[in-house]
């Protein structure tokens, strides 16, 4: 399989991925918050359900309580209950 070149040069320079290609990276704690980096911006949001642009996909998070606590340009924290977590490419 061919390797694209930022992918090669993360390889070479032995840096993460998601830096240089600009690939969503996800931490899930436990089922009550998400931290999503390298998104795209919000595409819905209600206290049961947010939807999450990314470079390769929409993210689908369903719940109870869900609340948008933090959004900035390079990352943002997702708390409530969670019930589901959907990655939709």
């Amino acid at each position: 399989m061919k390797k694209r070149i930022s992918e090669a040069a993360a390889d070479a320079w032995g840096v993460p991925k998601d830096v240089i290609m600009n690939i969503p990276r996800f931490t899930i704690s436990g089922d009550k918050e998400i931290y999503i980096e390298n998104h795209k911006g919000l595409l819905g949001y209600t206290d049961k359900e947010i939807r999450v642009l990314t470079g390769m996909g929409t993210v689908k998070i369903y719940g109870k309580n869900l609340c948008v606590d933090r959004i900035r340009l390079e990352d943002i924290l997702i708390s409530g209950k969670f019930d589901a977590v959907e990655y939709e490419i």
